[in-house]
């Protein structure tokens, strides 16, 4: 046991260190995909590692079970945490995750009115759409009228409606198409 003892508390502060300054990058939006693979993969480990002190430091940990400001904090941290999870998710009431909220936004206005973001016309991604084999478009509907309410076969649509004649465009479309 002296052995993981001389480790337990340098191993907790190397992957706090680690999980810390990982994750205030990614807040920051200035992480790479390895930052986040440790910022994840470390996360778990510090689970293990933050366990592993408390078991070999158990004497001293129950010493702040009698000082009312410590397990106010505790109690808190548990509060905070547990009810993190009780609070419906804003992300499934928005149509889905951040990522998809784009879609969910332009998918009740019509072809004529996304006609400029694609560079182009109502009519003309009116005929993308069919080429993609979507039928019934017209410039007046809109992406949800074309491809319903599920935001995945929306996004078909809307990679359809980008599609730059080639042919290649809106392959794979299937079950979104009417």
């Amino acid at each position: 046991m002296s052995t993981l003892r001389k480790f337990a508390t340098p191993l907790t502060i190397a992957t706090f260190t680690i999980v810390g300054v990982t994750g205030v990058l990614w807040y920051f939006h200035v992480i790479t995909s390895a930052g986040r693979w440790m910022h994840e993969i470390i996360g778990l480990a510090m689970v293990v590692v933050v366990a592993l002190h408390v078991v070999l430091n158990w004497r001293a940990f129950k010493t702040y079970f009698k000082r009312p400001l410590a397990i106010g904090i505790i109690v808190l941290g548990v509060v905070l945490t547990v009810g993190a999870y009780l609070v419906p998710d804003q992300t499934q009431a928005r149509g889905g995750p951040p990522q998809f909220a784009a879609f969910s936004k332009f998918a009740d206005e019509s072809l004529a009115t996304l006609g400029p973001i694609f560079d182009t016309t109502g009519e003309i991604l009116v005929t993308r759409l069919e080429d993609a084999g979507y039928t019934g478009a017209t410039p007046a509907s809109t992406v949800e009228d074309i491809a319903g309410s599920n935001t995945r076969a929306q996004m078909e649509a809307f990679s359809a409606m980008a599609a730059d004649g080639s042919g290649t465009g809106g392959q794979g479309v299937g079950a979104a198409r009417n």
